[in-house]
Formats: structure tokens, C-alpha cells, sequence
């Protein structure tokens, strides 16, 4: 095969009882996915009951977007050939990493937890798995796991009976399913059960050397406590174990979320909380600041030649643009020079007026005006009196003086005018003042939520850290599937540092 619909073969990825798996390249989008086909070999009404119930499934997984599923990109049908599209995952299946080695308990436990946490989720939204077993559990990277074919086993199972066989694994299966009675999401929960077991002990709780016996082990024995068979086992995870593989549906966890919550608190009383941890790095990890270049460019592409300006323009600018930068100087220049002669000149004027006042007071007549007298003659000097007996006073030589010009009043010069002599200028409008400095709003919520502040939507957290709000009073709103909402006010200051922690549980 090398093209199904509109997807490209590149190779197959492998095969199972309901079909082939194909690697192939969708061109629409250039992505790689992983094509799951399913060939039930029906005819007639059973094949058109078959398409009925895979595309009503089929649309059923493709909503659940968890981090703990698959996520399921389309379905289709093309040369008779029903196909699920889904993203391509490349760790190994937990059936590979059980044939190779054992895990621990707590690596056992983490995946159980992170599987009922996806199984939460579907079931919530109205989806069965029916089919949970190693080889539909992958593990991505180090501690991550992802559920595969979410919906198959049901699509199965809704066209024959001949189809149900080969759908389910009996020593998987819960023992409602096998008798073909009502399942809902506590027959997930008895298949996890079976999972876990396998993983911390290293074989399934249910055997046989046939079918029919596997069947009957699980309909009628009890296997032992995980802890009777590997001592390594802590004997408080039995009851767990145990309440998971309970007979009758009743007895079991009423539903995975709880179940989710039991290895959880196991895992925090045994100092094991990943979630703990990631939001710890992450409160220790600095908050993204934006630099620059996080703005939208459009670039010119590789090789191509920048429109540069011509020469011409550009000595004319550089012309004109020191030509203003002398003209300013020159203004400055001027400008201070005709003010330290104005300080010269009032310095000057207050010192004239100083010296008037310090004057004695003139007279309130005029004197009489002096006329020209006659030339007189030289007197001769007077002998110098050693002691004269009565001295008589010298005679008082009057001499001309020529008549003085009429003296012009002083001006006193007026004070200086307190503002330009140039004409007002209207002064230009106070600038607005700067906006107020944001404050930061850290969010630790485990295990994720939507945010809503003020009633608008802002993001899922993580992997959303930290939000910038501006001061004042906030209502924050942190929504988790159907669990009832996380719901608080903050306020935040300029420049301060909020923090948000909530656990869903």
C-alpha cells in the first residue's frame, strides 16, 4: 500500500488482530502520523452496523486532548478500509519494557496513576476504553505515559460477536465484559487492576494454558496479594491492588478519579509526589521576560537584496542633518552671550542706583545762578605767622567757576522684565503620567487548569507560570474538567510578586 485517502504510506509500524498499522505523511499539513486500519472482515448489515459505531467512536476519542492520551487526528474510510489517523509515539509499549525487565514498585505505581488519571478524563466524557493491557500503554520519554487505541475495542465489539473475540484480551478483562454484560468505567478500573498486578509481580493474576481457563480464572479464582509474591511489595499497596480485581463492579473504585487519588496519596506518604516536584522546579525556574525581537517582522528572504536608500539621499540627509546641529549650537552660543551682557548691563544700572542714594541730600531751592566776574588778579601768597596773637582769618579768594552745563537727570533704569521679552509662547501640555508598573501573579496548580481572570479566558496553566496584571483587584478563576472551581481574588500591587497554589483533588 502506498497511499490510503490523502495519506502517504512511508512504511508499516506493525500489525494486529483487527488490522495493520501503517507510518504515513499527511501532505495537507506535512506531518507524520501513525494510520491504525481496521479490517473486521464483516459483510452486509454487520458491515454497515461496523461503520456505523467506528466513526461514532471514532469522533467520541477524538476529544479527548488529555496528556495521558493518544491524541486521535481523524478518522476515515478509503478503498473499503476503515482508519483512525493518530499522532506517532516513540517509546516502547509497557509489554516491551515488562518482556525485558521488572519495574519497582514506585515506577509501577506512577504508571497506574498516570493511566487512571487519562481514564478519569474519558470517562468523564463518555468514553470506554474496554481494551487496557501493557501493549495499549506507551511509555514516552522518561516518566511520561500515553493510552493507545482509545475506542477501538468498543468499535469492535458493537459489530459481531466474531469481532468481540478478537478485540478484547481475556486476561485483561474484567469479568462483566467476558459474560457480555453492561460495562462502564469501573471495568476500566478491574483492567488497570490486572496491569498493575502484572507490574509488580511480574506475571498477570489471571492464567491457563487455554482460553476457556483464563476466562474462568477470572470469572471464579482469587489470585494472592502482590506483596505474597514479591516481598519487595509494600503490603499497604494491597489493598489497593485488590479493591482494583474486586468480582462484582460494586466493590471496586466507583470510579478512576478515585482510584487516581489513593496512588497518589501512597505515593506523597512515601515522599513520591511528582507533581510536588514539577511545581517546586518550576517556582525555582526564572519567569520569562520579553527581549527584544519577540515583536511580528516580516523579513526578506534568505539571499535576497535589502532595498538600500541612494547615495545622494543619503549626504543630503547626513547634510542637513549637521547643517541643524551647527544652527543649534549657534543659537545656544547667541543666546548665552546676549544673556551675560544683559546680567552685565542690570549689574551696572543697580550700582548707579546704589551710588544716588548713598549721596547727601540736595537741596530743596536751586542755587542762584553765578555771573561772569572780572579776571582777578594772582594774590600773592601769605607769609607764613609763627604765633600771631590774633589771628585773623585769611580772606576767602572767590574765584569763577565756569557756568555748568545743565545736568541731565539719571535715568534709572527700569527692573527687568521677569519674562521673555519675545513674544509668550503657549506652553505645550503636561505630559499623561506613565502607566502604573505591573505586578506578577505566580500560578502553581497541580494537576492543570483553564484561567479565567476577571471572566476572560488567559490560558491553561502549565504551561502557563506566571501572569502580568496591572494593579488593583482581580478575580481569578481556575476551571479542572468537572471538578468544582478553584475560585480566589488577588491584589496586586506594582512591581509585587502574587502566588496561586491549588491542588484539584
Amino acid at each position: 500500500m502506498q497511499k490510503l485517502g490523502r495519506y502517504e504510506v512511508l512504511g508499516e509500524l506493525g500489525r494486529g488482530a483487527m488490522g495493520v498499522v501503517y507510518k504515513a505523511r499527511d501532505p495537507v499539513i506535512d506531518r507524520v502520523v501513525a494510520i491504525k486500519t481496521i479490517d473486521p472482515k464483516l459483510s452486509g448489515e454487520a458491515l454497515a452496523n461496523f461503520r456505523e459505531g467506528f466513526f461514532r467512536e471514532a469522533r467520541s476519542a477524538g476529544r479527548l486532548n488529555h496528556p495521558c492520551i493518544v491524541t486521535i487526528y481523524d478518522a476515515g474510510e478509503a478503498d473499503n478500509v476503515a482508519f483512525i489517523a493518530m499522532e506517532v509515539l516513540g517509546g516502547p509499549t509497557l509489554r516491551e519494557t515488562l518482556d525485558e525487565r521488572s519495574l519497582s514498585a514506585s515506577r509501577a505505581v506512577d504508571i497506574a496513576m498516570q493511566v487512571a488519571y487519562g481514564l478519569s478524563f474519558a470517562h468523564e466524557h463518555g468514553v470506554i476504553h474496554r481494551d487496557i493491557k501493557p501493549a495499549n500503554i506507551v511509555l514516552v520519554g522518561n516518566r511520561r505515559v500515553k493510552i493507545a487505541d482509545f475506542g477501538i475495542a468498543e468499535i469492535a465489539t458493537a459489530a459481531s460477536t466474531v469481532v468481540r473475540q478478537v478485540a478484547g484480551s481475556p486476561k485483561y478483562m474484567a469479568p462483566e465484559q467476558i459474560k457480555g454484560g453492561e460495562i462502564d468505567g469501573r471495568s476500566d478500573v478491574f483492567s488497570l487492576g490486572t496491569v498493575t498486578y502484572e507490574m509488580l509481580t511480574g506475571r498477570p493474576p489471571f492464567g491457563g494454558d487455554s482460553l476457556n481457563a483464563i476466562m474462568f480464572a477470572v470469572l471464579e479464582s482469587e489470585p494472592p496479594p502482590p506483596s505474597a509474591i514479591n516481598r519487595r511489595v509494600p503490603p499497604d499497596l494491597d489493598a489497593i491492588v485488590m479493591r482494583m480485581l474486586a468480582k462484582d463492579p460494586d466493590a471496586r473504585y466507583a470510579s478512576a478519579r478515585m482510584l487516581y487519588r489513593d496512588l497518589r496519596q501512597w505515593q506523597k506518604s512515601r515522599g513520591q509526589d511528582p507533581d510536588a516536584a514539577a511545581a517546586k522546579q518550576r517556582e525555582r525556574a526564572p519567569a520569562p521576560k520579553p527581549t527584544a525581537g519577540d515583536d511580528t517582522v516580516i523579513l526578506p528572504p534568505p539571499g535576497a537584496r535589502v532595498q538600500r536608500m541612494p547615495a545622494w539621499r543619503r549626504a543630503a540627509i547626513g547634510a542637513g542633518a549637521v547643517i541643524v546641529l551647527v544652527a543649534a549650537m549657534a543659537a545656544w552660543w547667541i543666546a548665552g552671550r546676549e544673556s551675560a551682557e544683559h546680567e552685565r548691563d542690570l549689574a551696572a544700572a543697580s550700582a548707579r542706583v546704589a551710588a544716588v542714594s548713598a549721596s547727601p541730600a540736595a537741596p530743596a531751592t536751586p542755587p542762584a545762578p553765578v555771573r561772569d566776574p572780572a579776571p582777578e588778579p594772582t594774590a600773592p601768597p601769605a607769609p607764613a605767622a609763627s604765633a600771631p596773637e590774633s589771628p585773623k582769618p585769611a580772606p576767602r579768594i572767590v574765584r569763577p567757576q565756569p557756568k555748568p552745563a545743565p545736568a541731565a537727570p539719571l535715568a534709572v533704569p527700569a527692573p527687568a522684565p521677569a519674562v521673555d521679552p519675545e513674544p509668550a509662547r503657549e506652553a505645550p501640555p503636561p505630559a499623561p503620567p506613565p502607566p502604573p508598573a505591573a505586578g506578577t501573579v505566580q500560578l502553581a496548580i497541580a494537576p492543570w487548569g483553564q484561567v479565567y481572570i476577571n471572566g476572560t479566558f488567559r490560558g491553561m496553566t502549565p504551561p502557563m507560570t506566571a501572569l502580568e496584571l496591572p494593579p488593583g483587584r482581580h478575580s481569578v478563576e481556575i476551571v479542572y474538567h468537572t471538578m468544582p472551581a478553584f475560585r480566589t481574588e488577588v491584589k496586586v500591587d506594582a512591581g509585587a510578586t502574587q502566588r496561586i497554589a491549588h491542588r484539584f483533588e
